[in-house]
This record gives structure tokens, sequence and C-alpha cells, in this order.
């Protein structure tokens, strides 16, 4: 599933092409996914689709998504990315060490595009559609965060829609 969505980045449901010919990283952890019951209507807005997730699907993901968990390694087509850990994440942004963790991200990542979080996905009970939360993280001013809608046809995930929570 987390392949449909990086294999989406730069098409027309992701139109953003900040991380065109860059290393797309991803963290090797999930991270949480708090949406608020008032920012699940707006699917559909700059998007080309007007599917909407199942309510059973939505219960799922609100159940899971406060949860983080390791993502296993060398998930989906490792060739479109690669995983960073996020323990090293920690270490860029540790505010104690009074650093721009910013820069050090960079210095020691020179092509990255900043990097990827997913949450976990909430499913409905045939398995075959999917919520997941993923922000992009690759500045202090830079940064967004999406809903993707997933279903999954004859054994493979596609992105459905996406909302579009916010940006910074």
């Amino acid at each position: 599933m987390f392949t449909a969505v990086l294999e989406g980045l730069g098409k027309p449901e992701d139109p953003e092409e900040a991380w065109k010919g860059r290393e797309i990283l991803v963290t090797d952890m999930t991270g949480a996914g708090e949406v608020q019951d008032s920012q699940w209507g707006g699917w559909g807005f700059q998007s080309n689709s007007k599917d909407t997730p199942s309510a059973e699907t939505r219960a799922d993901y609100k159940t899971k998504s406060a949860d983080s968990c390791p993502l296993r390694a060398n998930w989906g087509k490792t060739e479109l990315y690669k995983s960073i850990p996020h323990g090293e994440i920690k270490t860029y942004f540790d505010r104690r060490k009074g650093h721009d963790g910013w820069k050090d991200f960079y210095q020691n990542h020179p092509n990255a595009a900043g990097f990827w979080t997913f949450s976990r996905p909430g499913y409905n009970s045939k398995a075959d559609e999917a919520v997941l939360y993923v922000t992009h993280s690759c500045g202090w001013l830079c940064g967004t965060g999406h809903l993707y809608l997933l279903a999954k046809t004859e054994g493979r995930w596609s992105v459905k829609n996406r909302l579009f929570l916010w940006i910074s």
C-alpha cells in the first residue's frame, strides 16, 4: 500500500514536484496520524476524484492511527525509496543541542527531498479499502500532510483520492 503512494508522487492525485529527481527517504517507524473530525469533509478538493472512505474504514483508521510501529524492512518497491531510522531523524531535531536540524539533515542527505512518515492504515472488513495519513517534512516551513484513500483491486493497491490537510 505504501508503494502505491510513492508511485503516485507527482501524478494527478499528488501534483507537487519538489522531489522530482531527489532521494525519497521514508522513516522506518509509523507516526501518529491524528485527524480531527472536521477535517474529513474535503475529499475531492484539488483532486480528480470524489471517492471517500467508508465509515468502516474511517473508524478502523481512527482506532489504529494513534499507535506507532516499526515498518518491515525492505517493504514494497525498494527502488522507490530509502529507509531512514526514526532515531536518526530525532537526533537532527533535538532542541537541547541548539543547532539547525534541517541544516544537519541536508548535510547528511544532500540529495534528499526531506522525509516521509506514514501512519498505520485503517481498513474495511474486506481489506480492499484503506486510509493512510502521510506527512512530508522538508524544512522549518516546508511540509504537507495528506490522507490517502486506497483501494485494492486484483491484489494491487492504488490511490483513489487524496485529502490535503495542511501545509507549512
